[in-house]
């Protein structure tokens, strides 16, 4: 069987804290904004994309807040600004029509709503899908990632659920269910083992892997940081 560059990827990051689809995500949204900061500021569709999107999502515009790239963004901000100026010139208020009891001026609303997803959006959920179908191809058989991912923290609930989704053989439902099981009935151990330590009859023990049990559930359960890792 044919080795991808995904498959590479996950291997490397199912060796890494956290979910490894999380991790990746987080590295190639990374590298997106990156390549769209450094190489496609003057790209006009790359423009017209992100007029259209009024600009990136919440989480990928505070991305952008880096060394080196103000005046990139600048670029890119002035062009999506001028764009919401212009869908603002000649507003007026009026008030509720008899006809459609309906503000006149909410085509004002309309036209300042986004036309299209925030591109770096689109992008991680591209890369989302290749993932999450790698890891369902290679994750039994020869070389499989099987016994890399029972080690690993596995995948959080969130993309846990998409991987169930697109399975198609019953080996391999079996055998993530059976992995995420071990998985997640670890880190039950350790945050259990985390509770009992906080009681002061326990206080003096030393801490061991479940000091930090309580951070992994919540990305266990939500999703990891968006970063490339826990600090």
């Amino acid at each position: 069987m044919s080795r991808t560059t995904s498959y590479y990827d996950l291997r490397d990051a199912l060796t890494q804290p956290d979910c490894p689809v999380c991790r990746l995500m987080a590295r190639d949204s990374e590298r997106y904004l990156d390549s769209l900061l450094w190489e496609s500021v003057n790209d006009p569709g790359v423009r017209h994309n992100l007029r259209q999107a009024q600009g990136f999502c919440h989480e990928h515009a505070w991305r952008l807040s880096r060394a080196g790239a103000s005046l990139g963004v600048a670029i890119l901000m002035h062009d999506v600004l001028g764009s919401v100026l212009k869908a603002m010139e000649s507003a007026r208020f009026q008030a509720l029509s008899a006809r459609s009891r309906r503000r006149a001026h909410e085509s004002l609303v309309t036209r300042l709503s986004a036309r299209a997803e925030c591109p770096a959006c689109i992008q991680a959920r591209q890369k989302e899908e290749i993932h999450l179908s790698t890891l369902n191809e290679h994750l039994v058989g020869e070389d499989g990632l099987l016994a890399a991912y029972e080690a690993s923290d596995g995948l959080c609930l969130p993309h846990f659920r998409l991987a169930l989704a697109i399975i198609r053989e019953e080996a391999v439902f079996d055998a993530l269910l059976a992995a995420q099981r071990t998985v997640w009935g670890r880190l039950a151990a350790h945050l259990g083992e985390f509770i009992r330590k906080n009681d002061y009859l326990f206080r003096d023990e030393p801490w061991g892997e479940e000091g930090d049990s309580w951070l992994r559930a919540l990305g266990a359960l939500s999703g990891a940081k968006r970063d490339t890792g826990r600090a």
